[in-house]
């Protein structure tokens, strides 16, 4: 400062600048000269600290999380970008920590896997069909039908206010859940499922991150599951399968009428979205939702009163099982030989692995005598032909040895 005033007052004037300058101290001299050096060396540092960091930039932890938020950041809602930045960025900034970067990680995992497209599907009957060749010929008519229906409902402006979901009914093992499988892969979109048995309301919609058990819900889950990472683009327009939809039904518990009613105002077309506290956002269900169950969705209806109104508009697909022609196709030209190639892939000894003609006669014959109209029971009576002979090679591998 005590430069300041006189450099102001004489600039002006450069015969009195430098007679100021003559009249100096040695060592006041010597500061002054000083400084026009160091205005020109600060500026070229700068550039030169600039173009450094810029090519061999410094690596923080949070670097590839900034990246991809960044890449998606305009397909979030405002509502979630103002949670990630404002509470999580913010926070991990003003104290970074490496809970908060773990923070970081799972809830932009979840977010950023979030559907944020709609994807073209096209109806395909030929590959419907072919998928689905093993069930009866009026269902693979119904669920084409199905198929067709719902892509077209898609393509419209504004869907149609009726839009419920389909139920699929049937015992255990009658292909339901591999039918919603072969549909949703057919029509060139994934399968969404998540089962509601043992489930609370939290583990629905989630909880808070903040909580003791925070997590995203199987909701959350089951529309992300079908992503790899936080780069993938999710969809929206997915099938929602909603598995054991009728154990609830068949509780009376107060867990389980809360579920129901949850479950009943999220179905309806006008109420397709629910709050996510571990997001804090609204997430949207997918339009196509198939409910899947054991029970009869009508008969049910008489016993809850509050299900009257849904049971009346669901679109009922029952599955009866499967002919005795078709498990054997399904045996011999899938269960066995996915078997077989899983038993082979185990070790170099095992390449050669495969059932012989006398094992393949035993479960030809207790398909005939099956009365299951599912294939549970065939599923289970394969494992253990399989079984048995992995013992028997076991046995003879070690008494060689031995």
């Amino acid at each position: 400062m005590a430069y300041a005033i006189p450099l102001g007052l004489l600039l002006w004037n450069r015969q009195y600048l430098w007679q100021w300058f003559l009249a100096m101290n040695p060592e006041s001299k010597m500061i002054l000269t000083v400084i026009p050096a160091v205005l020109l060396i600060d500026p070229i540092s700068t550039v030169c600290s600039q173009i450094y960091y810029a090519t061999l930039p410094s690596s923080i932890p949070e670097t590839d999380l900034i990246y991809t938020y960044g890449s998606k950041k305009n397909l979030l809602d405002r509502a979630t970008q103002r949670y990630i930045e404002d509470e999580l960025f913010y926070t991990f900034w003003q104290s970074p920590s490496s809970e908060g970067i773990t923070r970081l990680h799972k809830i932009l995992d979840k977010a950023l896997r979030l559907p944020f497209y709609t994807k073209p599907l096209v109806y395909n009957k030929k590959k419907i069909t072919e998928a689905l060749k093993h069930f009866p010929d009026e269902l693979i008519d119904r669920l084409n039908r199905f198929a067709l229906a719902e892509i077209t409902f898609q393509k419209m402006d504004v869907p149609p206010q009726g839009h419920y979901p389909v139920y699929f009914q049937g015992a255990p093992g009658t292909g339901k859940s591999y039918a919603a499988k072969q549909l949703a892969q057919a029509m060139g979109t994934n399968l969404a499922v998540i089962t509601l048995d043992g489930a609370t309301i939290d583990d629905m919609t989630g909880t808070p991150f903040e909580s003791f058990d925070g997590k995203a819900g199987r909701l959350v889950d089951a529309i992300i599951a079908n992503t790899v990472s936080s780069k993938d683009i999710n969809h929206k327009n997915q099938v929602l399968f909603v598995d054991e939809f009728d154990m609830l039904l068949l509780k009376s518990d107060k867990q389980a009428e809360e579920i129901i009613g949850f479950l009943l105002k999220l179905l309806d077309p006008a109420h397709r979205s629910f709050y996510n506290p571990y997001l804090k956002t609204n997430i949207r269900l997918p339009d196509t939702v198939i409910l899947a169950g054991n029970s009869d969705i009508h008969e049910l209806s008489i016993k809850f009163p509050q299900l009257e109104a849904m049971a009346s508009r669901l679109d009922k697909v029952v599955f009866e099982g499967f002919s005795t022609e078709a498990k054997k196709d399904i045996a011999f030209e899938s269960i066995i030989p996915q078997l077989e190639e899983g038993y082979q892939s185990t070790g170099e000894n095992m390449k050669t692995f495969s059932l012989s003609d006398f094992e393949k006669a035993k479960i030809e014959a207790f398909i005939l005598q099956d009365s299951d109209p599912g294939l549970r029971s065939l599923e289970k009576y394969i494992n253990e032909i399989f079984e048995v002979k992995l013992q028997v090679l076991m046995d003879i591998k070690a008494d060689k040895e031995f």
